[in-house]
């Protein structure tokens, strides 16, 4: 793959364990392909989570160029003039407030954490002020947030829109599929990106042309039997870090009752080098959910639903994905009861480097330097480094074409 010709600074603002950070480096492989470096250098990286520093700082696919280290503390505390200048904000300012598994709490969250975009408001107008106006930005968060609004009833991302916009950036905005970008999870976010007016717009079909030039497999523009389930965890039983947090007693006996998906250990086989969605029998491709269960054996809590379904929209609690099919989104929570965590053929919880596969990690990449309900927890706050590739090289190819780097 080629690489770009000039280096881009940038600060990373709620950087978590590093994944939208490292898309924007590159220079890491994945199931088989090469992601090249991508010519930026992290100047400045932060978070609140000691945990999600302590992964960030201690893997050298984000330090082995000497970036600098991911800093331990609240962004409301930073002061803007401690922060070297920079071409690129990339910015995925916590989610919990706007996402469908959490509470949405929205911009009211108690902790404050709904309005931390302002933080970024902050640290962008402190460099145009300077008279450093950074290039572009990059904000990444979950598909709630389109219907979060301000206490002046307008969205938050509209607000955003209204405050980059006086800041003198084009901003455009997209929910996203990151499986149609190469990663093996249909997780659904919204990505924000601004340029400074004079540089235009960002075009979102930009990943689109991204995909194609790199030959990267996608679930809507081609290539997706790579993304299946059957594809990304053969051989990870190998590795070091294939160990799982074991559900509560209660949790596991659901996952039994539920019982493996149709096709069993036997399923992989259909998986060979070269194989099409077509070969694949029609039990490879079937998952299961709590649905599953005999309505007898099933707890009261969901004989009320099972019971009811149009009151309670019938949800897919406990969901595992089949062997032919996409996972679904991975959360920092990793429970059954909102996201496909439950491994197809195993009655356990996926393993660290099979959700860190799913989210599209490296191998290389390790999780091992904090504790194990940690691990699932930053792994599943990521941005799916993948994803940021592509975006990182449509941005960087259309700040290139202005040949604006001095």
């Amino acid at each position: 793959m080629k690489e770009t010709k000039h280096m881009y600074k940038i600060a990373s603002l709620f950087s978590g364990c590093g994944g939208l950070d490292l898309g924007f480096i590159g220079g890491f492989n994945y199931l088989g392909r090469h992601f090249c470096e991508n010519s930026v250098r992290v100047v400045f990286a932060n978070d609140f989570d000691s945990d999600a520093t302590i992964c960030y700082n201690s893997n050298p696919l984000l330090t082995h160029n000497g970036d600098c280290k991911c800093l331990l503390a609240d962004i409301r505390s930073v002061l803007a003039k401690d922060i070297p200048d920079y071409d690129i904000l990339l910015a995925g300012f916590p989610c919990q407030p706007f996402s469908n598994a959490g509470k949405r709490k929205g911009v009211n969250d108690k902790n404050g954490r709904g309005t931390l975009f302002e933080e970024c408001e902050r640290i962008l107008k402190a460099k145009i002020e300077k008279g450093v106006k950074p290039k572009a930005f990059v904000f990444e968060n979950v598909r709630g947030i389109l219907s979060s609004k301000m206490d002046s009833g307008v969205t938050v991302p509209e607000e955003i829109r209204r405050r980059m916009e006086a800041l003198g950036y084009n901003v455009t905005m997209q929910l996203v599929r990151a499986s149609d970008y190469g990663v093996p999870q249909s997780r659904y976010r919204v990505l924000i990106v601004g340029m400074s007016e004079e540089l235009g717009a960002f075009d979102f079909e930009m990943m689109k042309s991204i995909i194609y030039e790199y030959d990267i497999p996608s679930s809507s523009y081609g290539k997706d039997e790579e993304l299946l389930l059957g594809s990304i965890l053969q051989g990870v039983e190998t590795k070091s870090d294939n160990v799982f947090w074991r559900y509560t007693a209660a949790t596991q006996h659901m996952v039994e009752l539920i019982g493996p998906c149709v096709s069993g250990k036997e399923g992989f086989k259909y998986f060979t080098k070269g194989f099409t969605k077509k070969d694949l029998p029609v039990d490879v491709t079937k998952g299961k959910s709590w649905k599953d269960i005999s309505p007898n054996l099933l707890p009261p809590r969901f004989k009320r639903i099972y019971d009811d379904p149009k009151k309670y929209h019938a949800p897919k609690f406990y969901r595992r994905f089949a062997l032919g099919e996409i996972n679904g989104t991975i959360t920092a929570s990793a429970q059954p009861e909102n996201c496909g965590i439950t491994h197809p053929i195993e009655n356990r919880r996926y393993t660290v480097r099979e959700i860190a596969r799913i989210q599209s990690f490296p191998d290389e990449y390790t999780f091992g330097s904090i504790p194990l309900q940690s691990q699932y927890k930053v792994i599943g706050n990521a941005v799916p480094p993948v994803l940021a590739w592509v975006v990182a090289k449509a941005l960087i190819k259309k700040l290139d074409e202005y040949g604006l780097h001095k």
